[in-house]
């Protein structure tokens, strides 16, 4: 073996590491928990940092690299969940709790993955949103793989998962935005002083059809329900909810506050398909909010296809035909073709592939897999 890449997908609640050598042959695969953060932050640029996702991913790397006997790290991909700020997370709203800034520690707070890499390894890296990273995947081994001009391809890539967001492939290049963040379609505003967003703002998309979102719209209606004496609305969700608990050997009090923390968005699901009225609301307003926002992200950027990937998408594909028909409802451009992606839970991975290539050769990589 002459060397190996490896590409990480570092999600809200996985993180995912993927080596393979010079054909894309895989070599190994892990998937863990995203890894906490460690207890106290450190002074770092502006704000302080948590560096205990890097310090996990550093130790995913070492055993697979032992595993796999792979003598030399050619390249390191890294999609990760954004924001991203050169080599860093800034501010992320869904990898742990670090969002949510402290008023006695001002300041951004950063994920740095980049620099504790390089250190450990010496290898040449590159960092990009992870759906920046998963429409590359789309490129180069999923809707493209058979597309030798990737000049002519005009895709997008959207992610339903913990958060939401999208990564565009315009005619022959990945648009990235001044700071690598173009794509961040589940900020655009579709209810005006609508739910916290983990971005701080109100009314985002993401604060409705990302699995967060979905979580806390439900959790908010079941306190309200709570409070009106309205038994009906949220009863099924209500059992679904004191289920996980039990299952946990808890046994919270019946009401949308102690028994909110045991709803997940798998259980907002199964209530909507059993008919409770306050799941269906929640699943029609998350579906109302990706259908807008999808419409934004066609009508700005003109794609022929836009490949949907994520936990949400992956578990729930009939919600795609909804989505599809909201977003027509909004759009000013020749609608493009709405579909799940053929490349499962593994799209980020397979971007982080090709920025391993590019990280390794200095150039785009459509010699990934040839």
């Amino acid at each position: 073996m002459s060397g190996c890449y490896a590409a990480f997908d570092v999600g809200g609640t996985k993180t995912a590491l993927l080596l393979a050598d010079r054909r894309a042959n895989r070599l190994g695969l892990l998937r863990e928990s995203t890894s906490p953060e460690t207890p106290e932050a450190v002074s770092y640029r502006d704000g302080r940092a948590h560096l205990g996702v890097a310090r996990h991913m550093v130790s995913l790397l070492r055993s697979a690299l032992l595993e796999a006997d792979c003598p030399s790290l050619l390249g390191i991909g890294i999609g990760a969940a954004g924001p991203v700020d050169g080599g860093d997370m800034r501010n992320p709203p869904n990898v742990g709790a670090t969002g949510e800034d402290r008023p006695d520690r001002p300041g951004p707070l950063y994920v740095p993955l980049v620099d504790p890499l390089r250190e450990a390894f010496g290898a040449p890296i590159l960092l990009r949103n992870d759906c920046r990273a998963a429409v590359l995947g789309e490129v180069f081994f999923g809707v493209g793989r058979a597309v030798p001009d990737k000049d002519g391809l005009f895709l997008a890539y959207v992610t339903l998962s913990t958060g939401f967001g999208a990564g565009v492939w315009d005619g022959g290049h990945l648009v990235t935005g001044k700071d690598g963040n173009a794509g961040e379609v589940g900020h655009l505003l579709v209810r005006e002083g609508g739910l916290p967003c983990g971005c701080g703002n109100r009314g985002c998309a993401e604060a409705y059809c990302s699995g967060s979102g979905i979580v806390r719209n439900a959790r908010a209606r079941l306190q309200e329900a709570n409070a009106s004496d309205d038994a009906r609305y949220g009863v099924v969700l209500r059992q679904l909810a004191l289920e996980e608990a039990c299952a946990e050997g808890v046994v919270p009090a019946d009401d949308g506050g102690s028994l909110g923390r045991y709803v997940t968005p798998r259980r907002v699901f199964e209530a909507a398909e059993a008919g409770d009225p306050l799941a269906v609301a929640v699943i029609d307003e998350a579906l109302r909010a990706a259908g807008i926002a999808f419409a934004g992200l066609a009508n700005a950027c003109d794609p022929d296809v836009v490949s949907v990937g994520g936990g949400v998408a992956l578990a729930h594909p009939e919600l795609l035909p909804r989505i599809d028909a909201e977003m027509r409802r909004h759009l000013n451009v020749r609608p493009p073709q709405v579909q799940l992606t053929s490349l499962g839970e593994d799209a980020v991975l397979y971007g982080a592939l090709v920025l391993a290539q590019q990280a390794a050769e200095g150039r785009l990589g459509p010699s990934v897999g040839s």
